[in-house]
């Protein structure tokens, strides 16, 4: 007969197992025109690539992600391209095998 200890070890350990700790992916190509452009991440403003780059995102739930990036290249007006990202991949492998397309165009400073 199993003591009461290990009736609630068991029980937490299904608990913890069927509480939502799984995680999600989604990845997208970033494209611009003309490619070379600075790709910033404007959640925290860290440089995530040049274009053309291919990115993920992890998160706790498969609910799509808002992201909003900032494409720079000299010459050019600095363009935001946000986005909903599809988080429905199950792993990170998954997600940039088959990245979402973002295509921006970039505008040409007359100087």
């Amino acid at each position: 007969m199993k003591t009461i200890h290990q009736q609630c070890a068991l029980v937490a350990l299904i608990l913890l197992t069927l509480s939502g700790c799984a995680s999600y992916y989604g990845s997208a190509k970033i494209l611009s025109e003309p490619s070379g452009a600075e790709v910033i991440n404007l959640k925290d403003g860290s440089v995530i690539g040049v274009t053309p780059t291919t990115v993920w995102w992890k998160a706790n739930s498969a609910e799509r992600q808002y992201i909003s990036l900032r494409l720079k290249r000299d010459g050019y007006y600095d363009k935001v391209a946000p986005f909903w990202l599809s988080m429905r991949h199950k792993s990170q492998q998954d997600a940039m095998a088959a990245p979402q397309v973002v295509e921006t165009t970039l505008q040409r400073r007359d100087n």
